[in-house]
């Protein structure tokens, strides 16, 4: 079981965030009580998640359970998903960004037993384009769950004190020990955000998997 979580703040050319920290600070403990071997890493540029995600990827092989988690600013371009580094010039291009489909792709070749993505970031278009269509996984063991859809839709902050949190992890966090299958753990988080009056209309998280077997986040590896 293994899990890279990357959260990205602070930005050179974009507003700065503040959930970023905290849900990467929270969702590593629930991981490791879990039982998964986490990595997290805060306000990379892209150099830094190229590197990061290679020796990610270097971890993995036959059987292993693998999570990528990522929270900061995010946009889809020609309806694939990127990932915006914290040194990404305004306005940004894709050959600015990381790309999530590649990094799916390049964990579903490594025989892996489930590979889970977790984008907990806006999909904002820089431009005005058509209705998103998300991605699709294509391989079985493949689940990759959105904290947002809706086109120009953002990821909203939950401000409590001095801290700072997102409404994924804000239910995430409520389910993600749950001993079920990680999307029906998945599809509860997704109706509770359904309920959440912060961001009812605003908000709404996507799920796209051909998950078959019943993998679970809690199974002894």
């Amino acid at each position: 079981k293994i899990a890279l979580l990357v959260g990205n703040n602070r930005y050179q050319h974009h507003p700065n965030l503040m959930a970023p920290v905290t849900d990467v600070f929270e969702l590593s403990l629930l991981l490791e009580q879990l039982g998964f071997q986490v990595v997290s890493l805060l306000d990379l540029n892209k150099a830094e998640m190229v590197t990061a995600v290679s020796r990610f990827l270097q971890l993995l092989g036959k059987g292993v359970y693998a999570i990528f988690y990522y929270a900061g600013h995010g946009y889809e371009h020609s309806g694939r998903n990127y990932m915006v580094p914290v040194d990404a010039p305004q306005p940004y291009a894709p050959e600015n960004c990381i790309s999530v489909q590649r990094i799916l792709q390049k964990m579903q070749q490594q025989q892996t037993a489930l590979n889970l993505i977790l984008l907990d970031t806006c999909r904002k278009c820089q431009q005005a384009l058509s209705h998103p269509q998300g991605f699709v996984c294509h391989r079985k063991v493949s689940t990759s769950p959105y904290s947002c859809r809706s086109e120009d839709a953002e990821a909203y902050e939950l401000q409590d004190g001095e801290f700072s949190s997102g409404i994924f992890m804000k239910y995430l966090k409520k389910h993600i020990l749950q001993e079920k299958k990680v999307t029906h753990m998945l599809e509860d988080v997704l109706e509770d955000i359904g309920r959440d009056p912060l961001v009812t209309g605003k908000q709404v998280m996507e799920i796209k998997h051909t998950l078959k077997e019943a993998r679970s986040l809690t199974d002894p590896i």
